[in-house]
C-alpha cells in the first residue's frame, strides 16, 4: 500500500512555499537597498510551521529572524537556521549560556539581567549579542526612553554583551489613525538622535513592523520587522488590508471519515445541544478543539464539502465534528467518506479565508492560523 502518498493525518496543513517566497520578495521591494528584513516566526511562525517556514525564508533572502521565546530560537538552530534569530521577549539571565551556545540575540531592557548574562558570557569568553527595547508608548516591555542613555551607557561597560541593535514596537500602525504609532516614532527618533550625538547607538535601529512596512514607509530604519504579511494575511480586516498582490500560505484540509442518516427529533454531539428537525444527512470530520477549531461560544459555522458550506451540528468535540451535507447532497450528489474537506483554503469557486474564519469566531486571523496546534501535520507544496 503505497500509503507514503497520503498525509499522515485525515486533517492536514497544507503549506505553500510559493506563496511565502512570492509574499516575502513583495515586501522586500517596499525597503531601500540598505534596509535589512527581519522575518517574524514566532509561535510556531503563525501556525504554518516554525522550521520549515524559516527554511523557505532564508532561501528566499530574509536577513533576520524573529521568534518569542529562547526556545523557539533554539529549534530554528536546530534545523539548521544560520541567519541571526532574535528573541523578542524577555528571556533570564540563567538561559544566557543556552543562547551562547546557539548564538541567539537577546532583548534586554533592564541593568540587573543584562549584568547577569554579561557574567555567563565573561566567563565563557564569549559575547551575547542584545538589542535594547524601548517603550514608546506599547507599555509592556521596555526602558523608558528618558532612561535608555543611561542604560544603553551601563551596557557598553559590559565586555560580555554586544549591543547591535534598538528597537521600539508601534501600539496602533494597523489603525487608518496612525497619529499615535506616529508619536511613538518621533519619540524613537528622539532618542535615537540623542544617542547618537553621545556615541551610543547601535548599529540597527527598528520600529517598523508590518503594518508599519506598508504604510509608513519612513519608519523603516535600516531594519523592519514583518510577520503576518509573509503569511499573505491582513494586519487588521478592516483597517489595514494587504495590497493586491499578497497571497495566503496557509489552507487547512481534512477528509470526510463517515457518513449517515439522522431521523427527526436525534441528536447530535455532547449537550444534545443540536436536535434534528427533519431528516438529515450529516457528516463526521476529523477535527476537534484539540487541532485548535474552536468549541465555543463561536465556532467556524461551517466548512466546504463539495464547494458547497456544511454547517456545523451541536458542539464541536476534541477531536471530531459533524455537519450538515443534506443540502449538499440534494445539489451535486452523495458525499462520501474520503470527500475532501475545507477548513480554510478554497474548493470550486467556494473560499474561507483565514479572515472570514477569524470574523465567525469573534477574534482576529493572527488567532485563527496561530492557534492551530502542532498535531496537525504541517506539508509544504508548491
Amino acid at each position: 500500500m503505497a500509503s507514503l502518498n497520503y498525509p499522515p493525518r485525515t486533517t492536514w496543513i497544507e503549506v505553500s512555499r510559493g506563496a511565502l517566497t512570492h509574499n516575502l520578495h513583495l515586501l522586500r521591494g517596499r525597503l531601500a537597498p540598505s534596509t535589512q528584513l527581519m522575518a517574524v516566526v514566532k509561535a510556531n511562525a503563525y501556525g504554518h510551521g516554525a522550521a520549515e517556514t524559516a527554511r523557505i525564508l532564508q532561501t528566499a533572502g530574509a536577513d533576520r529572524f524573529a521568534v518569542a521565546t529562547l526556545s523557539e530560537a533554539v529549534e530554528l538552530r536546530q534545523a539548521g537556521i544560520e541567519r541571526p534569530i532574535l528573541v523578542l521577549g524577555y528571556t533570564p539571565a540563567w538561559h544566557s549560556e543556552l543562547a551562547l551556545a546557539y548564538a541567539i540575540t537577546l532583548t534586554v531592557f533592564e541593568l540587573e539581567t543584562a549584568a547577569a548574562m554579561h557574567a555567563v558570557a565573561r566567563d565563557s569568553g564569549r559575547r551575547v549579542p542584545v538589542h535594547v527595547k524601548v517603550n514608546t508608548g506599547m507599555n509592556r516591555l521596555g526602558v523608558r526612553p528618558a532612561e535608555a542613555p543611561a542604560l544603553l551607557t551601563a551596557l557598553t561597560a559590559l565586555d560580555g554583551l554586544s549591543v547591535e541593535g534598538i528597537f521600539t514596537h508601534f501600539a496602533t500602525s494597523d489603525e487608518i489613525d496612525r497619529s499615535y504609532a506616529e508619536a511613538q516614532f518621533a519619540c524613537f527618533g528622539e532618542l535615537l538622535d540623542t544617542l547618537a550625538s553621545v556615541g551610543l547607538r547601535p548599529p540597527l535601529a527598528h520600529a517598523a513592523n508590518t503594518a508599519a512596512l506598508l504604510t509608513m514607509p519612513h519608519t523603516h530604519l535600516n531594519l523592519v520587522r514583518t510577520g503576518i504579511a509573509l503569511y499573505g494575511l491582513d494586519p487588521d480586516r478592516e483597517q489595514c488590508v494587504l495590497p493586491v498582490g499578497f497571497r495566503p500560505a496557509l489552507a487547512w484540509k481534512a477528509i470526510v471519515t463517515h457518513v449517515s442518516d439522522l431521523k427527526p427529533g436525534e441528536a447530535v454531539s455532547y449537550g444534545r445541544e443540536f436536535i434534528a428537525s427533519r431528516a438529515l444527512r450529516a457528516a463526521i470530520i476529523p477535527v476537534g478543539y484539540a487541532d485548535g477549531f474552536p468549541r465555543r461560544p463561536q465556532t467556524w459555522s461551517s466548512v466546504l464539502i463539495h464547494g458547497q458550506a456544511a454547517p456545523i451540528l451541536g458542539r464541536v468535540c476534541m477531536d471530531q465534528t459533524v455537519v450538515d451535507v443534506t443540502d449538499i447532497e440534494a445539489q451535486t450528489g452523495p458525499v462520501a467518506q474520503g470527500d475532501e474537506v475545507i477548513l480554510i483554503g478554497v474548493q470550486g469557486a467556494a473560499s474561507i479565508s483565514a479572515e472570514a474564519a477569524s470574523v465567525r469566531v469573534g477574534t482576529n486571523n493572527y488567532d485563527i492560523v496561530s492557534r492551530i496546534l502542532a498535531r496537525v501535520p504541517r506539508i509544504y507544496v508548491a
